[in-house]
């Protein structure tokens, strides 16, 4: 994206497509998509596939990821496991997520794989449930997860990108220490465009989950809006209803598409860790939600050298209702760059 405001879209180095229709998923979606790669000669071609998890009465947080470059034959992933807030994702007390593996790892698709480092997954019933382990005996740290479907999925417009909220039970043994593993994520799943790692010139962009119980989950995708931010002012400006990619929620049985969303956030100290949000929004059926976070724990990551995303475990407040969830957001060069911080 340029500075200009009518800037188009396609020059992001990834975004979620703005949905402007929502379905179900089905069992193939579920494996990997090699079809989907033969017009991008790009080498930044991805396919992706996200867990995570969080304990949140003791602050622990977690991403299990797998990044597969098709055209590279390459495939980057692992986890990590964090507790509190930490300034790199190497002082993450689980942290062994490594960007160059072969992707023979992945030649039996994703029905049962494991990386180099240990990490792996297998479908135990497509779009339903899942195993997910991992075990270090030398830093006497391991996982071992079902993970289990509460909603269906959601694909979005673009048929490339789905999410899914679940329920994460099992086992951590974290630097030795074992904890008991039962909470809400939502997963994802994105394949069939390039991820362009060029320099690029965007605001903050905020993914943000949470579940509340069996039946209410949330997720939206925002940039930062100039209106909230004085850092975008006349160089990362865009029009404040430009600013919502994309998002749904599930409540009373019925899903909806968000179609308007209302984002602050206060960052604390260097300004790249969420304090808090707020999050309001209105969803197709007319329906409006004011989501209230505060922050549990936060490590960040980087997918690749020119960005910089924190993923953060907040504490969502709604309609009195307690949940938990991600906020993770994404920061580039020519933001950081702009903040006095």
């Amino acid at each position: 994206m340029s500075n200009s405001p009518e800037a188009p879209e396609d020059n992001l180095p990834y975004f979620f497509a703005k949905n402007t229709a929502l379905r179900s998923i089905k069992p193939d979606d579920e494996l990997l998509h090699p079809d989907s790669f033969a017009q991008i000669k790009d080498d930044s071609a991805t396919e992706t596939q996200y867990f995570g998890f969080s304990i949140p009465e003791h602050r622990i947080h977690s991403i299990m990821y797998v990044y597969w470059h098709p055209n590279l034959k390459v495939v980057s992933g692992g986890l990590f496991v964090a507790q509190g807030i930490k300034p790199t994702i190497v002082h993450a007390e689980l942290c062994d997520f490594r960007t160059f593996m072969s992707d023979q790892a992945l030649r039996n698709d994703l029905h049962d794989y494991r990386l180099d480092n240990g990490y792996g997954v297998k479908i135990l019933d497509p779009n339903r449930r899942f195993h997910i382990t991992y075990d270090a005996p030398a830093q006497q740290n391991s996982v071992d997860l079902i993970a289990e479907a509460i909603l269906p999925g959601v694909m979005f417009a673009d048929g490339n990108h789905f999410e899914q909220t679940m329920k994460m039970r099992g086992k951590l043994k974290l630097r030795g220490r074992e904890y008991a593993v039962d909470s809400y994520s939502v997963r994802d799943r994105s394949w069939g465009k390039p991820r362009p790692e060029a320099i690029s010139s965007m605001p903050p962009m905020s993914w943000m989950v949470g579940t509340f119980n069996d039946g209410f989950s949330f997720n939206c995708t925002t940039f930062d809006q100039s209106s909230h931010n004085p850092l975008l002012k006349g160089q990362l400006e865009m029009p404040d209803n430009r600013s919502l990619n994309g998002g749904w929620v599930w409540r009373d049985g019925k899903l909806g598409r968000i179609v308007t969303a209302d984002k602050r956030v206060a960052r604390g100290p260097g300004g790249l860790v969420a304090a808090s949000a707020e999050l309001r929004f209105i969803d197709e059926h007319g329906r409006a939600f004011n989501m209230l976070g505060s922050l549990l724990a936060s490590c960040p990551i980087q997918a690749w050298t020119n960005s910089w995303s924190t993923i953060n475990l907040m504490s969502w407040e709604c309609d009195g209702m307690k949940g938990y969830g991600d906020h993770q957001e994404m920061f580039l060069n020519d933001y950081l760059n702009a903040s006095p911080n």
